[in-house]
């Protein structure tokens, strides 16, 4: 069992050491979904109910067999050092059990083992709501590095429900966890608006907050999309508001999370890598064994690919697939928009899998505020002197 590096969790520091750009060469964010299993009907959600209520997981056999397809592919081409991002991703990845969850990270840890040259790190994302945060406790503090990941978008999921997740919040910082939210920007965080969210993320104690833009697919297609996502202007400006809201806070000395976007945008500034954010370090383990990763059909709409099954094939094969080849050069070409390809700033989109972008509107890489967060780049890391930065997000 990997156990935490520090007893207290409230000085320790997550810090992303990126020391390659891809699978291949040993950089792999496996974000892991052994279950679709979820009693919750979020509206941004891109599973289907049927989904959504189907328990059926990838059992540790199988995850065991697929792995081990990925540590042959490592050792056939003798690569050394391999940092495995396993992001336990769902529906509700809690939904299995403390047990069960444990039992399935021992496999994930036995297939790539220290001594191979793996340095695995887990991260879950959850919901909280449902969460018996006693019984998870020795999972995130001593499997996770003490770090919780969960969703936070506003009023967008009611009223009832945001009381029970601020609950769990308060109760997880008592617990002595560190605490990061990922949003999905909609028009209830907008009404909200920027300077209230960062205060209350800040007052919850919360020390890394990514901000994601919402995303059109076939379950929320329709009133739900048409009522509840912003464009990428609103985006944008809701982007730049919260974050001279946080420069805010940082200049009268208060205390506010790290704010992932902000940071991806400064540290690709830094890295002057073209093709740094082309989804070659990420795959996604579906419960039948499939690796897969969000694309998008009829311009910006989202649905999930699959390149091939890992039981079935070796992981080399699932790599090398004429799918998975398509799919990089399209991101590679930045799906042949005329405005990615001539822009500046492609290395730096906030969404890493390119599509149609709408029209009359800023684009899905957020290109305006980017260029207000590279304007005002000095002022900004001006405010981090004496500060710990947690990066895991970008």
């Amino acid at each position: 069992m990997k156990e935490c590096n520090s007893t207290d969790v409230s000085k320790s520091v997550r810090v992303k050491d990126q020391h390659a750009a891809s699978i291949e060469q040993g950089h792999f964010v496996l974000t892991m979904m052994p279950s679709l299993f979820c009693d919750l009907d979020c509206p941004h959600c891109y599973l289907s109910k049927i989904e959504r209520r189907d328990p059926t997981r990838l059992m540790n056999k199988s995850i065991e067999r697929v792995l081990n397809q990925v540590d042959q592919f490592y050792q056939s081409r003798g690569v050394k050092r391999k940092t495995i991002h396993a992001y336990q991703y769902g529906g509700e990845p809690t939904s299995m059990g403390v047990e069960a969850f444990s039992e399935m990270l021992d496999t994930i840890e036995k297939s790539l083992p220290t001594e191979k040259g793996y340095d695995v790190r887990h991260t879950i994302l959850t919901s909280l709501v449902e969460v018996d945060l006693d019984a998870w406790l020795p999972i995130f503090r001593d499997r996770c590095g003490g770090f919780l990941q969960t969703s936070f978008d506003g009023r967008m999921r009611g009223g009832k429900y945001v009381r029970k997740w601020d609950e769990q919040m308060h109760k997880a910082k008592d617990l002595g966890l560190m605490l990061s939210t990922i949003s999905v920007v909609n028009t209830r965080i907008l009404q909200d608006g920027p300077e209230e969210t960062i205060n209350y993320l800040s007052d919850l104690g919360v020390v890394e907050a990514s901000f994601l833009p919402f995303m059109w697919n076939e379950q929320n297609d329709g009133k739900k999309y048409d009522s509840l996502a912003p464009t990428m202007t609103a985006w944008s400006d809701f982007m730049i508001d919260l974050t001279k809201a946080w420069m805010q806070r940082r200049s009268a000395g208060l205390e506010a999370p790290e704010i992932g976007q902000l940071r991806y945008i400064l540290a690709q500034e830094e890295m002057l890598s073209p093709v740094s954010n082309v989804a070659s370090q990420t795959l996604f383990l579906m419960p039948n064994g499939d690796w897969a990763l969000p694309d998008y059909k009829n311009g910006w709409q989202e649905y999930m690919n699959r390149f091939g099954n890992g039981i079935s094939k070796n992981f080399s094969e699932i790599l090398t697939s004429d799918r998975r080849r398509t799919y990089l050069r399209r991101q590679m070409m930045r799906n042949g928009n005329p405005e990615c390809l001539t822009c500046p700033h492609s290395d730096k989109c906030v969404m890493e899998f390119w599509k149609e972008n709408r029209p009359d509107d800023d684009c899905f890489g957020g290109r305006k505020y980017i260029e207000w967060v590279l304007n005002n780049k000095d002022e900004i890391l001006s405010l981090d002197r004496g500060k710990k930065r947690t990066s895991s997000l970008y």
